[in-house]
């Protein structure tokens, strides 16, 4: 029996966990036709944007790309063949803000810290593949000891460094932007 998915944006859970799911994959394809370097999808609260962030996630992942790819079966993508060429091609950076809720700035800050750390964390596999400067500027995120300015710009040098080793632009997905 089907469930109710009161309160969870995981697109993985609610596929595998067998919950009511209003299909709306349709919006990779609108994504990817979009064509746009960047995308704000404002919507309004309790819209699903987390949910859909997420199905993006394992879309377009090339972590666990098969399992991954499981989880369209029966939807509307998947009769897309073209798109689903797509699927499971990129190097995805995923960061989501939802649990930042902070009061001060230096607990804000450091929960960002926090989450950059964590998403390095993802891709420790590049470290060995990495010049010795590279290597070092990773290792600061990675130990929490880089400067405001490294912290600001980690999202393009991860974004290079996995450029430089899949050969493919990474996919950024930043969810809660607004927290």
């Amino acid at each position: 029996m089907k469930k109710v998915p009161i309160g969870i944006d995981s697109f993985n859970e609610i596929i595998s966990d067998n919950y009511y799911f209003a299909d709306k994959s349709l919006f990779i394809k609108d994504i990817i036709e979009d064509g746009s370097k960047v995308l704000l999808i404002p919507r309004p609260r309790r819209f699903g944007k987390s949910l859909n962030m997420s199905m993006l996630k394992y879309f377009f992942t090339s972590k666990n790309a098969e399992k991954n790819r499981e989880l369209f079966n029966g939807l509307k993508i998947e009769k897309e063949t073209e798109i689903m060429k797509l699927q499971g091609k990129y190097p995805l950076i995923y960061i989501s803000f939802k649990d930042v809720k902070e009061l001060s700035w230096e607990s804000c800050y450091s929960k960002t810290i926090g989450l950059i750390r964590d998403t390095y964390k993802e891709f420790i596999y590049l470290i060995d593949t990495l010049e010795l400067y590279d290597k070092e500027d990773y290792e600061k995120i990675l130990k929490e000891t880089a400067t405001q300015a490294d912290y600001e710009n980690s999202l393009k040098f991860l974004s290079k460094l996995l450029y430089n080793y899949h050969g493919v632009k990474p996919i950024i997905i930043i969810d809660e932007y607004d927290q």
